[in-house]
């Protein structure tokens, strides 16, 4: 049964974008994991181009949780207890993320975080779990935010095996208010929710944690962090689960699932294979130039060798799977083709899941990925590359 608290807690964040749980952390609890930040800015800074206390805004992140002194933030019980009630499933930590701003640095301007080529943005249900440590304040910086402005983003169609979303109008951006953080509240933020940082008056640093979760059932388009063995292995029994993918094997391939409507049957492209009759167009893929830390996205390999082997252009692409082989992982991604010409495609067939079952076995990776991309309870969205950052909505 849902408690007055919840519900009112629940009514906030679908209204306004955000919500706000008071005194989550003790203020020992704050200062241990802000001294825990700082020790890994000064040993291990990113950008490392930068140097603490040079002005910037350091990242911890990823990997980085396999910290024993920052892991235990991810599988927080009142955190994970929030998070899950409002996304209304159990989640998945899509990005695990302490910031850290210098003195003189220009902190932050207006923007959203919902980002079609990157794992941490790219789910269509995902929030935000921020945790100052200490006053989110005019002193060290507020944190404002636009209420209301998550619901800038509409789905184009609710109904939609890949859902889209309409672009944002920024003119109509609510005013923002200031979320008015202490040290050790809890922010719950919707992952489309605009919000902006001002730059501190004072010249001490200051640290939060920004973690990102998202629903089981709403993965990431642009694919999911690539967690290590370490970033797990730190984590409690019960924490582990919140980790879609884990290991010390290296993504090294990528393809992709194209399925089109042809003559009234769902079918799908496959090219001959090298060790069996057919396999997904694609191959070894590669990160795109200036990720940064956010790394998993393979979309942009993807598009070039889709373009390459088939002579077509895939505007798009969702994360449906990991393949495991003992020396490397490919990631999978689906495209609904009906826009292409099949004919065109050389040595390409199209065949239907019945068809490849008989051929392959039904326990082939391609019928299994197949299985998972028809999957009606998953909330898939539009993944991009990252050269189509300033067309993610086109």
């Amino acid at each position: 049964m849902v408690s007055a608290v919840e519900a009112s807690r629940a009514a906030s964040f679908e209204q306004d974008g955000y919500t706000v749980i008071r005194d989550v952390l003790s203020s020992g609890e704050a200062t241990s994991l802000r001294s825990a930040v700082q020790e890994q800015v000064r040993s291990n800074p990113y950008p490392s181009a930068r140097s603490y206390p040079e002005p910037a805004k350091y990242t911890v992140a990823g990997n980085r949780m396999a910290d024993p002194a920052l892991a235990p933030t991810a599988e927080h019980p009142t955190v994970v207890a929030a998070v899950e009630e409002l996304l209304g499933t159990r989640a998945h930590i899509a990005a695990f993320v302490a910031y850290l701003r210098t003195a003189g640095d220009a902190g932050g301007a207006s923007h959203c975080d919902y980002r079609r080529w990157r794992p941490v943005g790219s789910s269509m249900n995902w929030l935000f779990a921020v945790l100052p440590l200490q006053p989110f304040d005019e002193q060290y910086g507020p944190l404002l935010v636009s209420p209301g402005s998550h619901r800038l983003m509409q789905e184009v169609d609710p109904s939609a095996h890949v859902r889209d979303l309409t672009p944002p109008d920024e003119d109509q951006l609510p005013e923002y208010v200031d979320a008015e953080l202490d040290t050790g509240d809890l922010l719950l933020m919707n992952g489309r929710t605009w919000h902006k940082a001002p730059p501190a008056l004072t010249a001490d640093d200051r640290c939060g944690i920004f973690h990102k979760y998202c629903a089981v059932d709403a993965p990431p388009a642009a694919g999911h962090y690539p967690y290590d063995q370490a970033a797990y292995d730190a984590l409690s029994r019960e924490g582990k689960r919140l980790l879609a993918t884990h290991g010390d094997l290296p993504l090294l391939r990528t393809r992709l699932l194209i399925e089109s409507e042809l003559s009234g049957e769902r079918r799908y492209l496959v090219v001959p294979g090298e060790e069996q009759p057919w396999q997904l167009p694609g191959g070894l893929g590669w990160e795109e130039d200036g990720v940064g830390w956010d790394i998993g996205a393979r979309i942009g390999s993807l598009q070039v060798l889709i373009s390459e082997q088939l002579g077509t252009d895939v505007p798009w692409a969702s994360y449906i799977d990991d393949w495991v082989a003992p020396d490397g992982l490919t990631r999978v991604y689906g495209y609904l083709g009906d826009d292409l010409e099949a004919g065109a495609l050389a040595e390409a067939s199209w065949l239907t899941a019945d068809r490849l079952t008989e051929q392959l076995g039904g326990s082939h990776d391609i019928c299994a990925t197949i299985q998972a991309w028809r999957h009606s309870d998953v909330l898939r969205g539009i993944g991009k590359g990252m050269l189509q950052s300033e067309r993610q909505f086109e």
